[in-house]
């Protein structure tokens, strides 16, 4: 006869579940093993690396599809499953401290399992929990379980770059070399400021001001903008301290005007047209304000035409 057993507060049902959550509890486990040279070997690998995109504020990701995908590429009979609260329930915790344990396994061994709390878009705690918020939470989970057992993708979650395929850049001894010339200065380009004289409020009046995406007058580029703020969970302009940062509110702006334009374009082209913005921010708000105008300009012939 099946029956539920409760140990502090955490049930599972019959005596294999007991004896499985008894020995978790108890730190019983057989411990999956990976070596050092497998896991530098995934650690330094560049297949991720054309596969890594940007959030809105502009921080570096790995899509779970392709989480998944390297880890079977590397490591074939590893999969990642959840500690359970009870049969099939994933979550714990209470509001606003919601959380997963995912862990590493390839069925008969397994990982220690890591503390994953849920949250939403904007890294806030979650206090209400529906279906897909759990799902979407499970998946980056996932993500970052993969990456702290075996070393994919991990750079990303210590804010290093991704190697690029041999081949890709110059060879050191080029690349050690110094040019003994100056490099001639930049046409038309307004030097970047310093962060202690940035004004982001200043920055964006100069957005709307220019309106390079066309919005249908300067109140509609304030709202567009004010909503962007909202998004990075940003008060007001002054809380934009450096181009970096302009870069990303205008990217989330870019980002959320082409969804409400209904233009289609690709999300690996959507990636690209964004990292170009970004990458206008040492030519200083005027560049990436250029680099927004280009932006619209390769993208006019794709907008709806009025009826």
């Amino acid at each position: 006869m099946t029956k539920t057993i409760v140990f502090e507060n955490i049930s599972m049902t019959s005596e294999i579940a007991q004896q499985t959550l008894t020995d978790r509890f108890a730190g019983l486990f057989n411990p999956l093993e990976i070596t050092a040279e497998q896991f530098t070997s995934a650690y330094d690998t560049p297949d991720i690396g054309p596969h890594i995109e940007k959030d809105y504020k502009g921080l570096s990701y790995l899509s779970w599809p392709f989480a998944y995908r390297y880890l079977k590429q590397h490591f074939p009979t590893f999969f990642v499953a959840f500690e359970e609260k009870s049969v099939g329930e994933v979550v714990f915790g209470g509001p606003g401290a919601y959380y997963v344990r995912p862990y590493l396994t390839d069925g008969c061994r397994r990982s220690v399992a890591l503390v994953f709390p849920l949250m939403d878009r904007k890294h806030n705690a979650c206090k209400e929990l529906d279906a897909r918020f759990i799902s979407d939470n499970c998946q980056r989970a996932a993500v970052k379980c993969i990456a702290t057992f075996t070393g994919l993708g991990l750079r990303l979650y210590a804010g290093e770059d991704i190697p690029k395929e041999e081949g890709s850049s110059a060879p050191k001894s080029q690349a050690g070399l110094k040019s003994t010339t100056p490099a001639p200065a930049p046409a038309n380009t307004t030097p970047a400021q310093s962060p202690e004289s940035f004004d982001g409020k200043d920055a964006l009046l100069k957005f709307c001001s220019a309106n390079p995406l066309h919005f249908v007058d300067a109140k509609t580029c304030q709202h567009a903008v004010k909503s962007a703020l909202d998004n990075l969970g940003l008060a007001r302009g002054g809380d934009i301290k450096n181009e970096g940062d302009y870069a990303n509110v205008i990217t989330t702006l870019v980002s959320t005007w082409v969804k409400s334009t209904g233009i289609k374009i690709t999300k690996a082209a959507m990636t690209k047209d964004l990292a170009s913005i970004r990458d206008a921010s040492p030519e200083g708000v005027d560049g990436i304000n250029n680099a927004v105008a280009a932006f619209y300009l390769s993208k006019k012939s794709m907008l709806p035409q009025p009826a």
